[in-house]
């Protein structure tokens, strides 16, 4: 533009000094002519094409300045066609190829001189500014300079945040702000600007860490975040609900996503302890003569975190998934599993103590007044005490229940003969039976 105005002012300039020099005296006119005029009419100067630069950039407008005086005439020729129109000294080009000027001096006689020029068009071409947001731009998302044509290997980058340059020389940014975005991309000839970019500020959804939660029981609970109206995934989450008999047992990530009303999304996750106690199972309730020994066996699973167990009565102090007890009065053992306290299960089971059974295993059936019965001491803490005896060939002898009347060595009031005989004791249904030798004597 320089150029343009530069000529335009050295035209005015001439035809100024032109009209002075004709209001002048004859003898003074010569003197006035300026330099370049009396020039014309000694030598046939060759033709100038003067243009600012020679590549054209996108939507870019050239001209091209032909040297100029009153004497001269101008034709332009676009790859080798002559442009009819433009006789001018100057030429506005805005699309690529090869200018010829041809400059015809009047004053001179034959006095025609040509130049070229070839404008070439800028590789770049139009620039963009693209996310992996699509048609929204949030932040958190990585801006991305987008060219169309081929672009030099010394094209340079230029990014402005709220029209604040950013440092630096990447193709790419991260737009961790809201804001205004611009982009210009340039090479040693042009520079292109792309259209801006808004960046609309993605939602920060805040997820709290939920507490452990336990199978056993469980019913499906609501979890908390915020913003609302997000979406829960996960393993146990169904509906927006959590179940943790869904989840099973375990640690498991929860993922709590959320948009926006402009359409940006973002996601937070955390992690939910979801604890799995089996229910511990002691037994039915028992009854047992003083002295037996008994095991109890709780739920036991091989984890990084055991199960904690608590047994009462605390008095016996009973630790551990297996213990033996040997109870000395009727007694009621509870036994409580839990993950150090947490979810906790129980199981209890009563067991009910009789005094101890004695069982003689001989007797002297002879009416001399000692021991001449068979008799069971503590037999009264079992009235349903069975009793059943057997000779050497296994021939049932008796079998009484309950057994109150101590035998006296009869069967159907004979007596039976001295030597072993094999009995089983019954003392109660739910008891254990005993069964040994009873040897009758003389």
């Amino acid at each position: 533009m320089l150029s343009r105005f530069v000529h335009f002012g050295l035209v005015g300039l001439l035809l100024l000094l032109s009209s002075y020099t004709h209001a002048q005296h004859p003898s003074q006119r010569l003197k006035k002519l300026p330099i370049p005029l009396l020039d014309a009419k000694k030598a046939c100067n060759p033709a100038q094409i003067t243009v600012a630069k020679t590549v054209l950039c996108p939507g870019e407008t050239l001209y091209l300045f032909s040297n100029i005086l009153p004497t001269y005439r101008f034709r332009w020729f676009k790859d080798g066609v002559l442009l009819t129109s433009e006789t001018s000294y100057e030429l506005s080009v805005d699309t690529p190829g090869t200018y010829l000027l041809e400059v015809t001096n009047t004053a001179i006689a034959g006095c025609v001189n040509t130049q070229s020029v070839t404008i070439g068009q800028s590789t770049l071409t139009k620039a963009a500014i693209t996310s992996a947001g699509g048609s929204v731009s949030c932040t958190g998302t990585t801006l991305m300079a987008s060219l169309t044509g081929t672009a030099s290997p010394t094209v340079t980058y230029q990014w402005q945040y709220n029209y604040v340059a950013i440092p630096g020389n990447a193709s790419s940014v991260s737009a961790t702000n809201p804001g205004l975005y611009r982009l210009s991309i340039s090479d040693s000839d042009c520079t292109v600007e792309a259209p801006d970019v808004t960046v609309v500020e993605s939602p920060k959804p805040v997820f709290p860490v939920p507490s452990p939660q336990c199978v056993a029981g469980a019913k499906p609970f609501p979890l908390y975040a915020e913003p609302k109206d997000g979406l829960f995934t996960g393993p146990g989450i169904q509906n927006n609900l959590f179940s943790a008999a869904l989840a099973s047992g375990g640690t498991h990530t929860l993922t709590y996503s959320v948009t926006n009303a402009a359409g940006c999304s973002a996601a937070t996750s955390q992690t939910i302890t979801v604890i799995d106690i089996p229910q511990p199972d002691l037994g039915p309730n028992q009854t047992i003569v003083v002295g037996t020994r008994l095991t109890f066996t709780g739920p036991i699973r091989p984890e990084s975190r055991p199960f904690t167990y608590t047994w009462e009565p605390t008095a016996d102090a009973l630790t551990g998934p297996r213990v033996e007890v040997q109870p000395q009065q009727t007694t009621t053992y509870r036994l409580t599993v839990s993950r150090d306290g947490v979810c906790p299960l129980s199981s209890s089971v009563q067991i009910e103590v009789l005094p101890g059974l004695f069982v003689p295993t001989a007797f002297t059936p002879n009416g001399d007044g000692q021991n001449d019965t068979w008799t069971f001491t503590g037999i009264e803490a079992f009235p349903n005490c069975r009793v059943r005896i057997y000779d050497r060939w296994g021939s049932l002898l008796l079998d009484e229940t309950p057994y109150r009347q101590s035998w006296d060595g009869r069967i159907r009031g004979e007596r039976v003969a001295a030597g072993p005989y094999q009995f089983v004791v019954s003392p109660a249904p739910n008891l254990p039976e005993r069964s040994g030798t009873l040897v009758v004597l003389e």
